[in-house]
Formats: structure tokens, C-alpha cells, sequence
């Protein structure tokens, strides 16, 4: 070769996500809103400028940093989903009732009213899992799958 370097791993441009204040603000802000929209963390994350392949656990990492956990828990609380909300919610699904219908012949012949078991055990998971009671293996201090069900479970009941 004529003395030209040819380009190895070390000496290629590395593609990382901007690092000045400002950009990672917005970054942490785009997660938190997708969070709360129920979009997928990992898409969010690429689009901010994350590395596909790490995409997804950096944004977990975003997301427990102490201030982004603040800023979430303003933002629940503005839109009403106070921890008194919350519990208050949580009492009412663990009561929760459903209607059965039975047919026959394509008329219903009768309707009772039952206890929503499947609705009332995954609030009580719910409920535990928020109070620290249970906590399941590979999981770190926060959840984000978790504050998404609770998010979109009180949104959806106020439709």
C-alpha cells in the first residue's frame, strides 16, 4: 500500500447518540412521553439517535435515572393519577363484578352476575408489585412495562 491507512475498527467514526444537554433532555423527554403513550421504547429510542443494538436497555437506563422518574411521576400526578387515585382504582378493581350470559338457541335465557377473577387477580399482582411486595427476578428497581399497564389502565377507564 502507498503509505495510506487503510481504515481499521479504532480509527473508524463511532455512531453515538449527541451528547450535550440539550439533545439528551429531549431524548429523556421523547422516552417519557412514549412511555406514556404506550409506544415501543426501543423505536423511540433508535429515532433519539440510540444505537440499534442497545437501544432498548439504554432507554431503561434513561428511564430510572433519578430526575426521569420525577418527571414521570409529575407528569402522572398532573393528569390526575395520584397515588390516592390510584389506590382508590386499585380498591374498586379487586370488587370487580362481570355479567355472564347464557343462551340457547341463539336467545339469552338468563344472566347472573360474577366475580371478575382474571380482572381481580392482575390488579392484585398490580397492586403487590407497586407496594414492593412482588418483585419479579430479572427486574431492577423500576418497571417500565408496569408503569405503562397503569398508565393506559386509567386512561382507558376514563373513555
Amino acid at each position: 500500500m502507498d503509505g495510506q491507512l487503510q481504515p481499521t475498527r479504532s480509527n473508524q467514526p463511532k455512531h453515538h447518540a449527541p451528547k450535550t444537554r440539550i439533545l439528551s433532555k429531549l431524548r429523556r423527554h421523547k422516552l417519557i412521553e412514549a412511555c406514556l403513550d404506550g409506544k415501543p421504547l426501543k423505536s423511540i429510542a433508535i429515532s433519539t439517535g440510540l444505537s440499534p443494538k442497545t437501544a432498548e436497555n439504554q432507554a431503561i437506563q434513561i428511564l430510572r435515572e433519578p430526575n426521569v422518574l420525577r418527571s414521570f411521576i409529575s407528569i402522572m400526578e398532573a393528569e390526575g393519577i395520584s397515588d390516592n387515585f390510584l389506590a382508590r382504582k386499585a380498591h374498586s378493581l379487586l370488587n370487580a363484578k362481570k355479567t355472564e350470559f347464557f343462551q340457547k338457541d341463539g336467545i339469552v335465557t338468563d344472566q347472573r352476575e360474577v366475580e371478575a377473577l382474571e380482572t381481580q387477580r392482575k390488579t392484585l399482582e398490580l397492586a403487590t408489585k407497586l407496594k414492593g411486595h412482588l418483585k419479579e427476578q430479572s427486574q431492577g428497581d423500576i418497571n417500565i412495562g408496569l408503569m405503562q399497564m397503569v398508565v393506559q389502565a386509567v386512561r382507558s377507564g376514563e373513555e
